[in-house]
């Protein structure tokens, strides 16, 4: 029996965790006996199908892990039981800052069963308990030593079909093929450099001449056509994981009026960014309207587009309607407020300058000045300016990255929470609607799919109303590549265009052209510049279960994971 300690959650909004689980007949477990005290932080969701099981799993909940017999690290290491114990008391530790905790919490010990299987208990039900153990991190590298200066041996001893090799700082990260590599791999890469180029602009350069042969970048109209006219290259189009949107900071008295938040919505011609942004990438792109699910869910209800449609007259008849009077160079005043606000978003982005340029002359048309707050990516998206009040930023056009489970971003409906704004950790609009912090707590604990499905529905009905937020679209991919390199292709569910490295082929050495280099290759602890990290990560570090390119989760270090609710 092992006890577990306290945890506390940390979430950031940068971060995507690919994390994964698969539903199979549960078997009787070990009998559990473990306890522990716990710390009571938020906590996110998802829905898993439970099989109830007499007598054996005596917590409220439990999970088994199965893991598969020839899951080896780099060095030939069998993957066991006690290297998803060491990934739980890692993220567990409170001394380290994690970047979630979030389910991990719940969790009150675990039974080792043998060196393949293993037994997590739970206080309650926790319905996305397949999000758990996104990255499975080497006992028998990392156990008793410092964690952060470990960290490189970490992605050395991954358990991918690349290993970590070199790191040149400024200049690139080599990854080399994992010789002991487990799984089915039948390409013939052995070697990937990322390099570290720059901007859009730059890696398109570097792709047409020969410096790179494959790019990610974020597409626009033009980088398109550029990428067209280079010879001898394959690319691809789609639609990704990651959604923009358009934010509030209700710190802001202003922006704490509901009628300016939807004379906004109103104000500003969404479907003519789609026009400008996206469809010329992706002609099937539409306006987004939830904030839970992507237009592709089977679960995808329209909430937003149909209630604030862009209808500039009814935009400025709210403000008139509540006595806001128009001064003399144009721009609404209420009471002795003017409406004029700091529009906050990355610099350097062709999509999002679009965006801005697009609504200040929408929203300049019905009375309200935005002016341009731009920053580097690595500054706006550290935690304490998200969390920061309306000296910091009032609007800003950012995105979030969604899963085939939306229970990682639960707490940006949550009222109270760790936040330094003392909201939930990605409520950086500090909005509070009661019954939405409620249902949206209520999913934790609904294992059924499609009732669960539906009270997330029902809350963001209620949240959208509220107008916190305008969602916008899912962004466009673009994966562009030497045509010489054959079986690259895109995966929007997963962040990163490394998901079946394994299976290239057509030249020994792959140079990938990447934007920056991240702040660390430590995927567990944040640094607010993750993106890379990930990237190169998923070629190296994997977890339980990963996600498919049709959003579905896959079992890749398990066989199999079974949840278990005792009986009663």
């Amino acid at each position: 029996m092992r006890r577990t300690g306290p945890a506390r959650s940390a979430l950031l909004v940068a971060l995507v965790m690919l994390t994964v689980a698969c539903n199979g007949e549960a078997e009787p477990t070990t009998t559990l006996t473990v306890a522990t005290t716990r710390a009571a932080p938020e906590t996110t969701t998802t829905t898993a199908p439970t099989t109830t099981v007499v007598g054996e799993c005596r917590d409220t909940f439990c999970v088994r892990y199965n893991i598969r017999q020839e899951a080896a690290w780099a060095d030939g290491t069998p993957v066991t039981a006690a290297d998803f114990v060491f990934t739980y008391e890692t993220i567990a530790d409170p001394a380290l800052d994690i970047t979630s905790r979030e389910g991990y919490h719940l969790i009150t010990g675990y039974e080792v069963v043998d060196d393949k299987t293993v037994v997590f208990a739970f206080d309650e039900i926790y319905a996305p308990w397949q999000t758990l153990f996104s990255s499975v991190l080497p006992a028998h590298i990392l156990e008793g030593e410092p964690f952060n200066t470990v960290w490189d041996d970490a992605i050395t001893m991954g358990t991918g079909p690349f290993t970590f090799v070199e790191w040149v700082p400024e200049e690139r990260i080599t990854l080399g093929r994992n010789p002991n590599y487990w799984g089915e791999a039948t390409g013939d890469v052995q070697t990937l450099n990322v390099l570290f180029l720059g901007d859009e602009e730059v890696q398109v350069d570097a792709l047409g001449d020969g410096e790179a042969d494959m790019i990610y970048p974020q597409p626009d109209v033009s980088l398109l056509e550029e990428v067209a006219g280079i010879g001898e290259v394959d690319s691809v189009t789609g639609l990704g994981p990651v959604w923009e949107y358009f934010g509030f900071n209700q710190d802001d008295p202003r922006l704490a009026n509901l009628f300016v938040r939807q004379a906004i919505a109103q104000g500003i011609n969404r479907d003519a960014m789609m026009e400008a942004v996206v469809r010329p990438i992706t002609p099937g792109g539409q306006l987004l309207g939830n904030s839970v699910w992507l237009n592709s869910s089977d679960h995808y209800v329209d909430h937003f587009n149909g209630q604030f449609p862009y209808d500039p007259v009814a935009a400025e008849a709210l403000l008139s309607s509540n006595g806001c009077v128009r001064a003399e160079d144009g721009i609404y005043v209420c009471g002795d407020q003017r409406l004029s606000f700091g529009w906050a978003t990355t610099s350097g982005n062709d999509s999002r300058d679009m965006h801005f340029e697009l609504a200040q002359a929408d929203l300049a048309a019905i009375g309200i000045e935005i002016t341009p707050s731009f920053g580097p990516t690595s500054e706006l998206l550290q935690t304490a300016n998200l969390q920061g009040g309306a000296d910091v930023w009032q609007v800003t056009n950012l995105a979030w990255v969604a899963s085939p489970d939306p229970s990682w971003g639960n707490s940006r409906y949550y009222c109270q929470g760790n936040a330094l704004n003392g909201f939930g950790d990605l409520n950086f609009f500090r909005y509070c609607d009661e019954e939405v912090d409620a249902l949206i707590r209520q999913t934790d604990t609904i294992v059924d799919p499609d009732e669960r499905a539906a009270t997330y529905n029902h809350a963001d009905e209620l949240w959208l109303a509220g107008v916190p937020m305008i969602p916008m679209y899912q962004r466009p991919t673009l994966l562009a590549w030497d045509s010489v390199i054959q079986g690259p292709g895109d995966n929007p569910s997963e962040i990163g265009p490394f998901w079946n490295i394994g299976d290239w082929s057509g030249q020994e050495e792959v140079n990938f052209g990447a934007n920056m280099q991240p702040g660390s290759m430590n995927i567990i602890e944040s640094d607010g510049n993750q993106t890379e990290s990930f990237y190169i990560a998923s070629a190296i570090l994997e977890g339980a279960f990963t996600i498919t390119p049709d959003f579905e989760y896959a079992p890749r270090l398990v066989e199999s994971a079974e949840p278990i609710v005792p009986e009663g």
